[in-house]
């Protein structure tokens, strides 16, 4: 898994909860011209935890792809979902193109990888901001996918209300010792909630693209 990554993140305003339906699906019409431009196959995993029965179980929601169907299977209050979701707590959902499993095998990053989390679980005092959206697309893609990626993440920042907006390049994963990796781009994302969103939240340098007030 060598290469570099364009690396974008998103910190959406308090008041956007970002795996809600009719949230999601405004993003997704957006994601969808650059997830179908690159090759591969979509594959989505979501984490989320039930609550309703004693002791929180996982949310199984089998194989599935990108799109609308797929969509409506693991977001709050869509029409596949609405009334269930009141005891599910959203963690997160991962977008790969191609699917993580044949990364995997093959041993390569994802053209395409998106991230959505959860970024006030567990806090229980003042929330900042409420979704975190990350995405990263592979630096040896045509270059004709990085103005259609700058207008997406633009466009979705807008729907997010995003309180900070980051960049930076870097790679997949880092090597260190004899065939191994570590600081895969999967664990980059993770700030609190001590202080207003700003770059210093995060472990590793990122480029500031405007931080603005909701």
């Amino acid at each position: 898994m060598i290469g570099s990554t364009n690396c974008t993140l998103r910190l959406s305003s308090p008041s956007v909860k970002s795996w809600e339906w009719q949230i999601w699906r405004l993003v997704a019409r957006v994601l969808d011209s650059l997830l179908s431009s690159v090759p591969g196959t979509p594959a989505t995993y979501s984490r989320q935890s039930d609550t309703s029965s004693k002791g929180s179980k996982s949310v199984a929601f089998g194989r599935m792809t990108f799109g609308e169907q797929a969509n409506g299977r693991w977001t709050h209050s869509s029409p596949k979902t609405i009334g269930r979701p009141e005891s599910w707590e959203f963690v997160d959902t991962q977008i790969w193109v191609p699917s993580r499993s044949e990364c995997d095998r093959e041993r390569k990053r994802p053209h395409v990888y998106v991230q959505l989390l959860n970024g006030a679980l567990g806090e229980s005092g003042p929330v900042r901001f409420s979704s975190i959206f990350f995405l990263a697309v592979a630096s040896d893609l045509p270059e004709t996918l990085r103005s259609r990626t700058a207008d997406a993440v633009n466009a979705i920042a807008k729907l997010l209300k995003a309180k900070l907006r980051a960049y930076k390049i870097r790679p997949w994963s880092i090597p260190f010792g004899f065939g191994m990796r570590t600081d895969s781009i999967m664990d980059l994302v993770g700030p609190r909630h001590g202080e207003e969103p700003s770059l210093a939240l995060f472990k590793e340098e990122w480029q500031d693209e405007s931080v603005v007030s909701c």
